[in-house]
This record gives structure tokens, sequence and C-alpha cells, in this order.
């Protein structure tokens, strides 16, 4: 990992409660739907939801398994208060203020845990990968996503937010004996618009 900013820059529950009504667009529907991709039923935990677009594909009729059951989680309490809001009637998603480093969720209780577009914001995302693996069942799959290599051009994405920059090296340290699969979203319009820059998926078997 590479530092790109000195300290936590803009991290904070109440910046993410001010950016929380940024709208999707194709490329963040995209890489949700890859996150997805091996995904086949059961408890599905949602670290870093704040701007998740599964609560929005889940709209779709057919697209989850009937056993489906959601839980997201982030620090931005306002955000989370408005989430609930938004899908109390539907009983399959749940949401909590929750912090990765102390969390309020019980071990071995998730059988697909995705945590995207977070590590790069953390302090220690060595330290949230292992709460996902805690979190995680036997043989569940965590789903990782994360801009690739953002130290070619620091603060190209998101230069008061973001604190690490990550390749697959990375991921095979903190992630070391877990088996591994990798895959790289890339555009067209990249570097043309930055906000297409390339994106590490990464999925591991606890």
């Amino acid at each position: 990992m590479r530092r790109l900013i000195n300290g936590l820059g803009k991290n904070s529950p109440e910046e993410y409660n001010n950016l929380f009504h940024k709208e999707a667009d194709w490329q963040d529907l995209r890489r949700w739907k890859t996150l997805l991709k091996h995904y086949k039923g059961g408890n599905i935990v949602d670290i870093g939801c704040l701007n998740s677009d599964i609560p929005l594909l889940a709209t779709v009729d057919g697209y989850y398994p009937d056993d489906f059951n959601y839980l997201g989680t982030d620090t931005a309490d306002a955000a989370v208060k408005e989430m609930r809001k938004r899908y109390s009637d539907r009983k399959m998603f749940n949401f909590i203020v929750d912090d990765v480093y102390n969390t309020k969720i019980k071990d071995e209780v998730a059988d697909y845990l995705i945590i995207g577009e977070v590590l790069e914001h953390l302090e220690n995302p060595g330290l949230a990968i292992k709460t996902c693996l805690n979190i995680l069942k036997p043989g569940g799959i965590l789903a990782i996503s994360v801009p690739l290599d953002e130290a070619m051009e620091p603060g190209a994405v998101d230069l008061e937010r973001h604190v690490w920059s990550f390749d697959k090296q990375d991921f095979r340290a903190l992630l070391n004996g877990h088996k591994l699969k990798f895959k790289v979203l890339r555009s067209k319009w990249f570097p043309k618009y930055k906000y297409c820059w390339p994106t590490l998926v990464v999925w591991a078997i606890k």
C-alpha cells in the first residue's frame, strides 16, 4: 500500500452525511454488479453502504434469490436514518450505524460480505479486513473494490478523502492464506475522464 495523504483528510461521518445523495451512474452500477458476481443467497453484509447500489438493484424483480437478507452499515448516522426510511417497506433490508474497527455485528453471521470503495478511506485497512473476515461464516466470500494503483497519479480520484493506494500485491499480503480472484474494471473514457479510473475488484474465500 502507498499512502496518498497525511492524516484522514475529509473522512468523517459529517462529511459523508453531506455526500449521501450522490446519484449512481453506469460506472457505479457496473462495479456493484461485479461485486455481487459470486453471491448465491443468504446473509449479505455491506460495510460502508453510504452509496451502495445493492438496495437499488434489489428493486429489480428477480435480481436476488428468495433468501436474500441484507445488513448495511455506515458511520454516517443521518444517511443511515434516511436509508431506513427509504426501505422501511422491505423487511429484507436493515441498516445500522457501525464502526468497522469496533463492530456490533457478531462473528460468523454473513454468507457474503462487501466492502466497496471503503478501504482507501481508512487509516487501518488491515484491521478492517480482519473484522470482515470475522463476520463471515467459514466458506463465505469477501468482496472488495478499490481504485487500482491511484498512486500513479495521487489525488486523481479523490484528493482529500483517499488515504491509500492499492494494487493486487497489496491484497495478496493483506489476505495471505485465502484463495483470491481479481478483476479490473476499465473504461474507454480513462484517462480523459478521471471518474472512470480503473477499479480493482477482489474476492476472497474464508
